[in-house]
């Protein structure tokens, strides 16, 4: 590894393996599909087809950023060395992203969050709080190199990225090896199959994570005091996602992407710009708030058609979207 600083971490959603070096931080931990391996040897065979794990590596550590090292994320190390070394992983992977690139995950992440969620009626906190743990800010090498937020094994429709994770078993302990893990065209693809999971279980039991679901619970710690032991083994799992959530505000994304700030629905056509004062339109990125700012490297020449995909409301005008996070306010827009 030539990169200074250099995150070379596994996390396989659940029980760490504690093992820690000043500039490399290892972890591995089991997930919830495999729990009960020691009660059931057989149902664990028949789960590892629901093995999810999650791998953090190559995040280059460019910036220190102490919100996470300053949380009770890390105070909850001390529950156990195993939280311990998942704590060091959180913070060293944070600490390479500064603010701003923390937002432009956001950014990027909420309104696939927030769709995904409403579908199978989760929380968009949680699952967000999931996507931050699990791949660093979307900084993971899977994240950046297949949007897979969750670390899903297997490929989506024949796409994959291999890479290097942790296993255990009884005869062996933890050792080595190569997987394929799902590689997706964008964030949201991801959501999906982790909101599936949450909604439809594993292949021995539909119900596994019914303690997840909004109509279940009464606030989203109740989400994520289920995940833990189930969907994680780690100690701290629960407390990890809820200091996440709270640290950033993310229950203001909770509810469907309809609901918060505005209303916003898909609307899929064509539309064409127009700037009576410019021969350019300019283009507006949404913020976390439900807010807009200019993006001020990027315009669409006059009399242009752009294909939209979602609309929003917001102070009496309509935006139309015409990327990812590039909108177009109803002011410059052809009738």
């Amino acid at each position: 590894m030539s990169k200074k600083n250099l995150i070379t971490s596994a996390l396989v959603l659940g029980t760490l393996a504690a093992t820690a070096t000043p500039s490399v931080v290892s972890a591995a931990t089991t997930d919830a599909d495999s729990t009960a391996s020691d009660t059931n040897t057989e149902q664990v065979n028949n789960k590892s087809q629901d093995n999810k794990e999650n791998v953090i590596a190559g995040a280059d550590v460019k910036k220190a950023d102490t919100t996470v090292a300053n949380s009770s994320i890390v105070q909850a190390a001390s529950e156990s060395p195993y939280a311990a070394a998942r704590a060091t992983a959180i913070v060293q992977a944070a600490s390479g992203l500064s603010s701003s690139q923390q937002q432009a995950f956001l950014n990027e992440a909420v309104p696939m969050a927030q769709k995904a969620a409403a579908k199978y009626n989760l929380y968009t906190s949680v699952m967000l709080a999931q996507a931050i743990l699990e791949s660093g800010w979307g900084a993971s090498t899977l994240a950046t190199q297949g949007h897979n937020l969750f670390g899903i094994k297997g490929d989506y429709n024949g796409a994959y990225v291999t890479m290097p994770t942790s296993e255990y078993s009884v005869s062996k302990g933890w050792y080595t090896i190569y997987a394929n893990f799902r590689k997706y065209p964008s964030y949201y693809e991801s959501f999906l199959d982790n909101g599936d999971k949450l909604r439809n279980g594993v292949s021995w039991n539909s119900s596994y994570y019914k303690g997840t679901w909004k109509e279940n619970t009464s606030s989203y710690k109740d989400a994520t005091a289920w995940l833990q032991g189930r969907y994680a083994t780690a100690p701290n799992y629960a407390s990890s996602l809820n200091n996440i959530i709270a640290t950033y505000n993310l229950t203001k994304y909770d509810g469907s992407a309809e609901t918060n700030s505005g209303s916003q629905s898909d609307q899929k056509g064509v539309i064409t710009v127009k700037n009576s004062a410019s021969p350019y339109v300019r283009l507006l990125a949404l913020q976390s708030d439900g807010t807009f700012s200019l993006i001020t490297n990027r315009a669409l020449g006059n009399n242009t058609p752009w294909q939209t995909d979602q609309t929003k409301v917001l102070n009496g005008h309509t935006y139309y979207r015409v990327a990812t996070n590039e909108w177009v306010q109803d002011t410059y827009v052809v009738k």
